[in-house]
Parts: C-alpha cells; sequence; structure tokens
C-alpha cells in the first residue's frame, strides 16, 4: 500500500473514532495519553500493615493513565542503601535513584513500550496502539524503506515514550493517641508557665478537648517520588541505530541484544515528590468493616497524593476529553482534586500526515463551576462528609465557557 494512501487511511479512521462531534460516549473517544507504572517502598511493621498494602495494591489504577506495569510492583529500600526505615525525604530520594538504576527500570520501560521478546526483537504493536494509528502503519513503520517510513518512527516518542512516567511511593499508618498524647504533654507545660489562675485551666481545658478528638483512630501517610523516562533525539536515534532488533536471525542480533540488556543509555528523570495524609477513625456506630474503613482511607490518600503531583507539575498533568458540550462537562472531579475555579484550556487535535505527531491547538478557555463538581471519588458516599453539598446526580463536572467546542476536544488544566 502507497504511503499517502496508509496516511489517509490513518486520518480517516483517526478523526472517524476520536473527534466525530456526534459521539457521546466517552468509551470510543480515544486521545493519546500518558503512561505509568507504580512501585511501592516496603515498610518496616506498622499497624494494620496487612490490610494497608492489601488496600494499595487493590486500589483502581489511576484511569487517566496508560497502564505500563513492568512488573516491578515493589522493593526493600535496605537493600540499597537505606540505613533506617524513617530515613529522611532526602535519603529515601537517593535510595530510590539507587534501585531505578540497579534495576534498570528505564530500559525495562523502554522494552515495555516495544513488545521486547525472550530473544531480543522488538515490534511497534503497542505503539501503534497507543498512538492511535492503523495497523498498516506498522508496515511503514518497520519498513526503513523510505524517509517518511523512518520519520513515523522516530516521531513516536515524542508524544509516547516522552511521556512516560514512575511513580515509587511509600507508605505509613500512625496510630494518632501516642501524637495526640504528645501534644497535650506541650499544652499543658505551656500552660504551666500561665500565671493567671482561670487563664491556666481554660489552656488546660482546651487541651484536653483536642486531645479527645485527635486520639481516635489512625492516619495514613503517603509520599510518592515521580520520575519521567527522558526520551529525546540522542536517545531515540541510538536506539534505532544500535539496538533496535526486528530478526533474532540478523547476524549481529546476540551482541545488540546483550548491549541492550547492559547500556546506561536510557535514564528516569527525577521530576519531584509530594505527600498527602488521611484520617482513619472508627466508631460504634459504624456499619462497615475496619478493613473496608482502611481500603476506603487509603485508596482516597493516594488519589489526593496524584492529584498534588498533577497540580505541581505541568508534564504530570492530563489532557481528558470533553464529555459533552451542551452542558460543557468533562469526567475528571473531586478525585483529581477539583475545587472550583480551576481553568482549563480547550484544545483540538490535528495529525500531521507525515510525521504522525499530533499538534494541539488551542480554541478556548474554560471554567470549573464550583456548584457543579462530580464527586469522582474512590466509594464516593460512604463516609458522612461525602454527602455535604455533593452532587450524586451528576455525571461529570460542569464547566463555565464558551465557544465552538463539542464532544472529543481535549482539556488540560492551565492553574
Amino acid at each position: 500500500m502507497k504511503l499517502k494512501n496508509v496516511v489517509l487511511l490513518v486520518l480517516v479512521l483517526f478523526s472517524f473514532n476520536n473527534f466525530a462531534q456526534s459521539n457521546k460516549d466517552l468509551k470510543d473517544i480515544k486521545y493519546r495519553r500518558s503512561s505509568l507504572h507504580t512501585i511501592l517502598i516496603e515498610s518496616e511493621n506498622f499497624p494494620k500493615k496487612e490490610a494497608v498494602i492489601k488496600a494499595y495494591y487493590s486500589a483502581p489504577f489511576p484511569d487517566k493513565y496508560d497502564n505500563h506495569n513492568i512488573g516491578e510492583k515493589s522493593f526493600d529500600p535496605k537493600k540499597f542503601g537505606a540505613a533506617k526505615d524513617d530515613a529522611s525525604e532526602k535519603e529515601m530520594m537517593d535510595v530510590v535513584a539507587n534501585y531505578l538504576k540497579t534495576n534498570k527500570i528505564a530500559n525495562k520501560m523502554v522494552a515495555k513500550w516495544f513488545n521486547r521478546k525472550a530473544n531480543g526483537t522488538f515490534d511497534i504493536d503497542l505503539i501503534s496502539e497507543r498512538g492511535l494509528l492503523s495497523a498498516s502503519f506498522t508496515d511503514v513503520k518497520t519498513a526503513a524503506a523510505s524517509a517518511e517510513g523512518k520519520a513515523l518512527l522516530q516521531t513516536a516518542g515524542l508524544e509516547l515514550l516522552n511521556n512516560t512516567f514512575v511513580v515509587v511511593s511509600k507508605m505509613k499508618f500512625y496510630e494518632n493517641e501516642p501524637v495526640a498524647r504528645a501534644a497535650k504533654v506541650a499544652a499543658y507545660a505551656a500552660a504551666d508557665k500561665i500565671s493567671v489562675a482561670m487563664l491556666r485551666n481554660k489552656a488546660v481545658a482546651v487541651a484536653d478537648k483536642a486531645y479527645d478528638v485527635a486520639k481516635e483512630g489512625y492516619s495514613v501517610w503517603t509520599t510518592s517520588f515521580l520520575y519521567k523516562l527522558k526520551w529525546d533525539d540522542v536517545t531515540s536515534n541510538t536506539f534505532y541505530q544500535d539496538y533496535w532488533l526486528s530478526d533474532a536471525k540478523e547476524p549481529n542480533a546476540a551482541a545488540k541484544k546483550k548491549n541492550f540488556d547492559t547500556t546506561d543509555l536510557f535514564q528516569l528523570e527525577f521530576i519531584g515528590s509530594e505527600s498527602a495524609t488521611s484520617l482513619v477513625t472508627f466508631s460504634l456506630s459504624e456499619k462497615r468493616t475496619e478493613n473496608q474503613i482502611i481500603d476506603l482511607a487509603v485508596t482516597r490518600n493516594v488519589d489526593n497524593v496524584y492529584a498534588k503531583l498533577q497540580k505541581k507539575y505541568d508534564v504530570f498533568k492530563t489532557k481528558v476529553p470533553l464529555y459533552a458540550a451542551s452542558p460543557l462537562s468533562a469526567k475528571i472531579g473531586m478525585k483529581e482534586g477539583l475545587e472550583g475555579g480551576e481553568k482549563f484550556e480547550v484544545l483540538e487535535a490535528n495529525m500531521d500526515p507525515k510525521t504522525g505527531i499530533i499538534e494541539y491547538k488551542k480554541k478556548g478557555t474554560i471554567k470549573v463551576d464550583k456548584n457543579n463538581i462530580w464527586d469522582n471519588r474512590y466509594n464516593a458516599g460512604l463516609l458522612d462528609e461525602d454527602n455535604k453539598g455533593a452532587k450524586k446526580e451528576l455525571e461529570a463536572t460542569l464547566f463555565e465557557g464558551g465557544g465552538k467546542f463539542y464532544s472529543g476536544m481535549l482539556i488540560r488544566q492551565i492553574n
């Protein structure tokens, strides 16, 4: 099939599947998304550890990313330089960097992208799938007989490999009572310095009340470290020239396989970190089991960390499709940290027929309607506080703003 016919077929399929204005079913709206792999740092024993870890692994995968699972799900920090389990954030960053380098996680992320086999050969099936390219594109890319074919293969990394992330998380589960007791002791010590008896007694009473409120239950803490796969022109060109292997019978196949396994070409860049905490309490009137409460708290806590990472680091922000143009809405909400008033740019996607690169043209700006935010948090409605002002009837968050927008256009947060 001639290249221009292949490209035409791709564009027709792309337009039909992704940007048809009449299409309101989000399951049919496909778009190039960032890819993500998650890893958990193993911790020493802490209260309810088994239930906490189980809840972490059972939590739904962040649905705005493609799951780039490479099998490495956790590691013991003490095997990679941690002198103690409660190491500082800076010390833990060094431990994580050592783990990622030692286990060649970046190499494994690249291998996953190109569906690397045990014999060292690659294909681009996953690139084609996530890049929204037709099966016919595979022949064009791997032919390497034309300049266009090479361009298509090499530019695939701009939106795909270059937007591949690893999040490494550490969790702790603390009893609140010891912390509350220490705070009460400190408050008592401060009260003892007050010379006026009435004021001193009032300070003690305030300390006792604060203790009674704070001592119940547990607190779950999550600290997550964000990394991005580095995929630039040097990395891309070197990979295709020195490590690409499509046939295990090639004369230098064994050397290429070994070189890929041992190279330090592929790197993960540290982007930043964020932390979140959630309170876990148990009451006599509670109808759910203890494990169900822990599951809810842990899952929401992890969601909060991801929301913070997305707000803080532009590179980690996701693009999501508009759900409808009237009313203007999108399938994001409280789980992504929306509170009302956040601004989003509206983007229209166009594919370059020669390179396969999708360019995004800004078509306007919209703002989250603070009175109509979708509660899409994990098991929304199970907690009493969920029902305060929650819009249960909503299926998506509503936005304010005008323009010639349609279902399937992409939006991205800008503040």
